[in-house]
């Protein structure tokens, strides 16, 4: 009876190992739908399809394959459709500063290497009609972008772009971008929770790919 329980239990160990080995589950859909994602739409249906979805699963935004700019006249999005930008050094040691956006306006700023401080204006040794202050509006950070780049200690500084909002209109620029992203958990049961890491590609200016990998882990409080 003894040898009986221990090859139950045996058998339920193994059985449990086994489901958590078939994490990351991947699928790729190229016909039909996803979700509300329908294969062969335009980029701006696929957004208005990713706003939907976002309200039904709970994430907010969604990044695109899009390698930093090396001079502010590259970007050529409407920056108060965005999070954030990021400008750091591109050799020797890391130094960036984040400058983050709410309400059309500079909400934060922040700058160091791996820890960031908060900073009222950036860059610190720029005269003030040069430098981005908090409250600045989002309108005139480009301006002072082409600025800050006339000196020569920033000009070799890239310019990352955060991911895109979903709450605001569709960026034009978007559809320059094959690949797109976006991640959302959900509550599996209690302790335990599953995540969605999507990727779309494009191809001729629809949809033709979804990659989902899909996971499970567990809450350690």
């Amino acid at each position: 009876m003894k040898k009986i329980a221990l090859l139950i239990a045996s058998l339920i160990f193994l059985l449990s190992c086994e489901k958590d080995d078939t994490f990351p589950s991947i699928e790729n859909i190229t016909s039909g739908k996803k979700w509300t994602l329908q294969i062969g739409s335009s980029p701006t249906e696929v957004y208005s399809q990713l706003q939907d979805l976002g309200v039904n699963k709970n994430f907010n935004d969604v990044g695109m394959s899009r390698l930093p700019f090396s001079h502010p006249n590259e970007i050529r999005s409407d920056l108060s459709l965005y999070w954030a930008i990021t400008l750091e050094t591109t050799s020797g040691r890391t130094e960036r500063a984040l400058i983050q956006f709410d309400q059309d306006k500079v909400s934060s700023i922040e700058k160091g290497g791996g820890l960031l401080d908060p900073i009222p204006k950036w860059p610190e040794d720029e005269s003030d009609e040069t430098a981005i202050h908090v409250n600045d509006p989002i309108e005139e950070i480009y301006e002072k972008l082409e600025a800050i780049y006339q000196n020569p200690i920033y000009e070799n500084y890239q310019i990352v772009l955060s991911s895109k909002r979903l709450e605001n209109f569709f960026d034009p620029d978007m559809s320059n971008y094959n690949e797109w992203y976006f991640v959302f958990s959900v509550d599996v049961s209690p302790g335990r929770a599953g995540r969605s890491s999507v990727r779309l590609f494009f191809k001729n200016d629809k949809l033709s790919k979804i990659r989902h990998e899909y996971s499970e882990f567990d809450i350690v409080n």
